[in-house]
Formats: C-alpha cells, structure tokens, sequence
C-alpha cells in the first residue's frame, strides 16, 4: 500500500508504528483507507470552520459599526429636532415638554404642530403686509386728491396776490398783499412737508448724482434766506474752508433742502442773533471728499432732554414752540432721513437759551466740471416772451382767468383748451410754441392728450401744470413725453423762466 498518497499525519502514525505486513491485508488497508478519509473530512470541516468563525467576526463587526451609527444618527436627528423646537416661536402661554431621547415620533408631532402654528402666524403677517400696504396706497391716493383740491384753488389765490403786488396800489392795501403772501408761502410750506414726508415713509426718494459747486449752494441759501433773516433782526453769515473741491457729486437739491430747512429752522427761533452757516474739509482723497456742514444760531435753544423728539413726525421742543412759532414739525424729520440716504447722521448741541447747533458730514465723489445751465432770473418783463403762441391747457376756470392776465401781460399770444381732447384738436389744426397741460381734466387727461400729440410731433415743448404733486405724477409725466413740470400754485416767475427756456428766448440780464 502507498501510504505517500495517504493523509500526512496517518501516514507518519502507519509508518511509525505499522510494518510492512500488515499492509498487505485487504481488508486493513480498507481501514486505513477509511481513516485516511476520516482525517480530510476533519481537516475541510475544520477549515469550513475556521473560515465560517472568520466571517462572523466580520459580520458582527460590521453589524455593530451599523448599529453605532445608527444610535449616533438617531441622537443626532433628536438633537436636530429639539434645536428646530427651539428655534420655532412657540405661543407664549406653552412650554416645551420634556421627550425622552429614544423616541422621536412625539418629537417631530411637536415640531410638526409648532410648524403650522408658524404657518397661521405667517398668514397673519402678510395679511396684515397686505392690509398695511392698502392703508398706505390709500394714504398716498388721499394726499394726492387732498393736494389736488387744496392747490387748485390756491393756484388762484397766488396768481391774483402776485398781479396786485405788481400794480400801484395804496401803501396799506400792499402791506395787506404782503401779509396775504406770507400766508401763502407758509401754507405752500407746510403742504410740500406733507408731500416730502410722504415720498420719504414711500421709499420714491432716489438721489441724483451730478455735478455741483458747495460754496455756490450755500450762498445762494443764504441770499434765498436773507429777507426772512432781517425781519427777525437776524444776519447770516457763512463760513467756507478754501481747501472744498470745487466740484462734487451729489444730489444738490436735496442737500440744498436739508440747509434750507436748517437755516430756516435757525431764523424762525432766532430773534437779533445771529445764524452761521460752516463748511470744512474734513478728510480727502483724489476721488473723495469728506465735508463738515454746521448750521448755528444764537436762538432760544433746545432742553438737552428734548434733543431726540425733535426729530420725531409732528414733534417739537414743546407746545409753546408750536403755538408761538408754527410749523408741522416735518422739517426735521425730513431731514434726519434724507441725511440717512446719504449715510449720514444729523447730531445737535444745545441749552435753552443759548441757541443751537446742528451738524453732519457728508462723503461725496470730487467731479471735475460744471454743465452750465440758464440761471432763473427774477425779473419779468413784456418783451422777452412777447409773440410767443401758447395753448393752454386747464378745466378750472378761475386759473384760466388767472394765468391768461400774466400770459397776456407777458405779451404772449394765447389759446386755451378745457380738456385734452380739445388741445388734440386745436394742437392739430394750429401752430403753437410751447404747451401748457393740466393732468387732470375730463374727457381726455393730460396723460393721454401728451401721448397722441407725441404721435404727431416729437418737439413741441409740453410743460405739465398741475395741482397733484405726489411722486408718482411726476414721473408718469415724464414718461409720456413731458418736457417739465410745474406744480401749483406755482411762482409766476418760475412759469416765466420755463417758457423762456423752452422758447429759447433771451432771458433778461
């Protein structure tokens, strides 16, 4: 019998203890066979063992790194959820329940009810958005109808005080005439503080950025202001450090409103004093510059415990202030937020009785030239706008009347139209210079009469006088191919000028 084929342990054990003889009997190598085999199936089985052992170890292990990381994705999930709870606004009245950390479904239930509690609070919200931006639609709607109705008839009082004031009239009936001006410039005053305002609380205030010169704004502030200073027995004296560029950028109406509203501020509650106007350098770059503006006044002052209501809507020092001076309490207001605008910030100083000091800084970009444009001048006469053919636009009979005694003492040839419509028609058949529009009338609105003569000419000057200042009219307008606006009741003067400018006509020197 070969026992090399033979298992290699059996085969040591028959050649150890085994001779040659008993190997020759069939039926002991039967046996031998049968253990040869019963030695392999221990070796496969112990293997298949070994092998099965391997592979549970593996199994286990990673059946365990699962399960591991499940808990850590579970505890995570319920940290997540509780941080989510907590950041839900939650009703006041309700506190969080306690929830036990291997449970998640009363966790996400909660989260889920704070989630459609969050919904209903959000439909609230924008419902009440919706209801706010009504209230504000119908609050811009109201002061532009109130605006309308206030300056239509105020258009003729203006037009009428300023045709008597240039007649010879007795010395007491001009004091009157004067009197009656006043009253017309404070009311005008007070309606475009209202119409400020409300642009402002709109957000429909955007700054223009052009080129302006600082020193020549500030003094034409204070010639504008120079009258009203002397009847207070004031003086305005203004203070300009060389070293301000020449030219900025900026928008110089708005800035010019906030000085004006500051200077007029200091001479209404300034009485023999003095109201001083700064202007300093206060840092510079090749493209920027950084100016100081302060207006001063040795006036009646503020208690330092009124300093923030002062720049609240309608608010001043106190009652008597209001009783004693007037005003809406706007001014201030107005321009705390067109100085926001700018980034900057109005600040004060002051005591009661030793006057006021307000102040600011502006950033401004350094511009490097000036388009000139025609001053407006303040003299009027009968021969620069004389022949001029104008069609006159209007529906209220008492501003016809009025305008057409200043156009007619202009020397202007006149056409007048009640609607547009009419002007339509009359524009079509005749030849005019410059037209004047009212916006709103029947039958056709100056809107549309604007955009059916633009069909047939692009250059005939069409400038909109109107009653409705707000700031929509402006820029609709515009849009359909206006040239200018004038809002009544307007300055004849300004009227003048514009029909000058759009003439092209000399204006007087």
């Amino acid at each position: 019998m070969d026992t090399h084929s033979l298992h290699k342990i059996l085969s040591r054990q028959i050649n150890k203890h085994l001779t040659e003889d008993c190997l020759k009997h069939e039926r002991f190598q039967q046996f031998i066979r049968a253990v040869n085999d019963s030695y392999h199936n221990f070796d496969r089985d112990k293997e298949l063992l070994e092998h099965s052992a391997t592979m549970n170890d593996r199994e286990y292990a990673k059946i365990n790194q699962q399960l591991k990381e499940e808990i850590k994705q579970r505890q995570e999930s319920v940290e997540k959820l509780m941080q989510a709870i907590r950041a839900i606004e939650i009703p006041a009245e309700e506190d969080i329940p306690d929830f036990a950390p291997d449970n998640t479904v009363p966790l996400v239930n909660y989260l889920r009810k704070q989630i459609e509690y969050r919904k209903t609070i959000e439909a609230e919200l924008r419902q009440a958005k919706e209801v706010a931006e009504s209230a504000t639609q119908a609050k811009s709607e109201f002061l532009s109808m109130m605006s309308h109705e206030i300056r239509t008839p105020l258009n003729g009082i203006v037009g009428m005080t300023y045709l008597m004031m240039q007649e010879e009239v007795p010395d007491p009936l001009l004091e009157n005439l004067k009197t009656l001006q006043f009253s017309i410039e404070h009311l005008q005053a007070l309606i475009n503080d209202v119409l400020d305002f409300s642009k402002i609380e709109a957000g429909r205030v955007e700054l223009e950025e052009t080129p302006f010169n600082f020193k020549h704004l500030v003094s034409n502030i204070k010639r504008a202001q120079q009258a009203k200073a002397h009847e207070n027995g004031n003086r305005i004296r203004v203070m300009i450090d060389d070293d301000i560029p020449e030219v900025l950028i900026g928008d110089s109406l708005r800035i010019g409103q906030v000085l004006t509203n500051l200077t007029s501020n200091a001479i209404k509650f300034t009485r023999q004093g003095t109201i001083t106007i700064e202007l300093a350098l206060q840092h510079r770059t090749d493209k920027r510059a950084t100016i100081y503006v302060s207006v001063q006044d040795t006036g009646i002052g503020i208690a330092p415990d009124r300093h923030a209501a002062i720049f609240n809507m309608f608010t001043q020092a106190d009652s008597a202030t209001t009783r004693q001076f007037g005003g809406t309490g706007l001014g201030l207001v107005i321009t705390k937020k067109l100085l926001e605008l700018y980034g900057s910030r109005i600040q004060v100083e002051s005591e009661l009785g030793k006057g006021a000091q307000f102040y600011f800084e502006l950033d401004l970009a350094i511009g490097h030239e000036i388009t000139e444009t025609p001053l407006a001048t303040d003299t009027v006469d009968t021969e620069t706008l004389k022949g001029v053919r104008i069609l006159l636009v209007e529906d209220y009979p008492v501003n016809v009347k009025v305008a057409l005694k200043f156009l007619y003492k202009w020397g202007i040839d006149v056409d007048t139209a009640e609607n547009g419509q009419i002007a339509l028609d009359k524009f079509v058949g005749g030849r005019y210079d410059i037209i004047l529009m009212d916006l709103q009338m029947p039958v056709m609105d100056g809107y549309t009469a604007t955009q059916e003569i633009r069909k047939v000419s692009s250059t005939i000057p069409i400038i909109a006088l109107t009653a409705s200042a707000t700031f929509s009219n402006k820029d609709r307008a515009l849009s359909v191919g206006m040239n200018d606006y004038l809002t009544k009741p307007f300055n004849p003067k300004d009227l003048f000028n514009k029909i000058a400018r759009y003439t092209q006509r000399q204006l007087p020197v």
